[in-house]
């Protein structure tokens, strides 16, 4: 993300019309119903194109638009106060937090230092924890809600009959799965999931691919690509990763035997967070070896349909993840990322 001053605003002045105009295209698209997963990658544009004091100000331009505008909704709809507040909660949260991750990103002059900098994976991790807790907060507050626990009622009884009627003539396993599949028992297992990790991923994965689409906009439309620092194949987990992986497998364990849930729960997070950073780390080794690697075209090519299949076939997709993470672990003691040398190998002198 090379952004030169010539190209970006000075320090402190905000290009307006865009902040406001990327600030009215994420609250449009928070309510665009299927597209709406997309609603921070303009704030994310807006973040990495311009400057940090207009990032700013376009989260605070679209957290005052979400709220009249949920708030008309609210009172057109006679839906009452509550269902405004949570949908401005999570709006709130999600697009601060998102902002935090994109904004700061360049220094306002070339080689000046911010006094406090936080790490870019640690703002994904903080972030990702805040969108985790609203997500969970607001699931508890309308878990008697009769028209959100139908809509997750009738999910679990598709996907429980979908699920038995695939058994086939297996009567044994067909009559398993018909008492242990229940609709119930699959609410069940949502809800321990989204506890133990699952909110977390979800946020993580939603700030990730947000930031990468942005990323990806801000190279079209502004002609401007990442630096090397920024970039996933240059990403490295911090040192003592591992041994915070190695202290969450025990505490499950532990947790487990004591039948103590909120430790269990802590772990679980805790887990979730060092998968999702060994899993860039992995995907960044990748990156680095096709960077570097000397691969013909024709080589890339069946590379880059491979992965696409390798996405969107469920099974394969999961194993893909899983070598990912190994391999990002795999680093801690192997040199997968060591520099390529193209020319002769040195000789001793005379």
């Amino acid at each position: 993300m090379d952004i030169s001053e010539k190209t970006r605003p000075a320090a402190g002045r905000i290009a307006l019309i865009p902040a406001l105009v990327c600030a009215a295209l994420s609250v449009g698209l928070m309510r665009s119903g299927v597209i709406s997963f997309f609603f921070l990658v303009p704030l994310g544009f807006g973040a990495l194109a311009y400057n940090r004091a207009g990032a700013w100000f376009s989260f605070a331009a679209a957290a005052v638009l979400n709220a009249a505008v949920s708030l008309a909704f609210a009172a057109y709809y006679r839906a009452g106060p509550a269902g405004a507040g949570l949908d401005i909660l999570y709006y709130t949260v999600m697009s601060l937090g998102f902002t935090w991750i994109c904004s700061g990103v360049f220094p306002e002059k070339t080689g000046e230092k911010p006094p406090f900098r936080v790490r870019t994976a640690y703002r994904f991790i903080l972030a990702s924890l805040a969108g985790s807790f609203c997500f969970l907060f607001i699931g508890y507050v309308t878990r008697n809600s009769s028209g959100l626990n139908a809509v997750i009622r009738s999910q679990a009884e598709a996907f429980s009959s979908l699920y038995i009627s695939s058994s086939g003539a297996d009567a044994a396993r067909r009559s398993f799965l018909e008492h242990v599949l229940t609709p119930d028992n699959i609410v069940k297992f949502m809800q321990a999931i989204a506890l133990r990790g699952a909110a977390l991923v979800s946020c993580f994965f939603m700030f990730f691919i947000s930031r990468q689409l942005s990323l990806s906009l801000v190279r079209i439309l502004r002609r401007k690509h990442p630096a090397e620092a920024q970039s996933l194949w240059n990403f490295h987990v911090p040192p003592r990763a591992i041994w915070v992986l190695s202290l969450s497998l025990a505490l499950i364990l532990l947790s487990n035997l004591a039948k103590a849930e909120i430790p269990e729960i802590a772990a679980w997070n805790m887990l979730a967070v060092c998968v999702m950073l060994f899993l860039a780390q992995g995907g960044g080794i990748v990156l680095y070896n096709f960077k570097y690697r000397p691969i013909p075209p024709l080589g890339r090519m069946i590379i880059n349909v491979l992965i696409v299949i390798m996405i969107f076939s469920p099974g394969i997709n999961a194993l893909a993840l899983g070598l990912l993470v190994l391999l990002g672990i795999a680093e801690n003691w192997l040199p997968l990322r060591a520099p390529v040398r193209d020319g002769p190998a040195s000789t001793p002198g005379p």
